[in-house]
């Protein structure tokens, strides 16, 4: 028994098959795409500096050139270790309670500071449940 067909046991059928592209609301077929630029690259850690003051954070840098910050209640961390090799480049943590715990989040050499500048805003901005 042969598992492929032979051209004396094959019957020819006609099939119509139609491919198309999914839809992008906003865009029609043809039309330019939006450029965006996206943030890449490090940035300057000093953009962290205003927000810090503003919402009277306390800071340190060590002798090393970290920085070390806390919230006003110190239960946040922010700490900018730039030429640590064994830690993230920055890094935010929040202390938990007795009944959740804490998390951080850890951001290497070539994350934008504006991220992790919004994400301490956001932070500051919601309240807790």
């Amino acid at each position: 028994m042969d598992v492929f067909p032979t051209s004396s046991t094959r019957k020819a059928s006609a099939m119509t098959v139609a491919i198309t592209a999914p839809t992008v609301p906003g865009l029609k077929p043809g039309g330019p795409i939006e450029h965006r630029t996206w943030l890449i690259g490090p940035g300057s850690p000093y953009a962290i500096s205003p927000f810090l003051a503003a919402h009277s954070w306390s800071w340190v840098c060590d002798p090393r050139g970290s920085i070390h910050a806390a919230s006003p209640d110190t239960r946040v961390y922010l700490g900018y270790a730039p030429d640590d090799p064994h830690a993230d480049t920055w890094t935010i943590a929040v202390t938990g309670t007795a009944r959740e715990p804490g998390w951080k989040a850890t951001f290497d050499r070539e994350a934008p500071v504006e991220l992790v500048l919004d994400l301490l805003a956001a932070m500051h901005t919601r309240t807790s449940r």
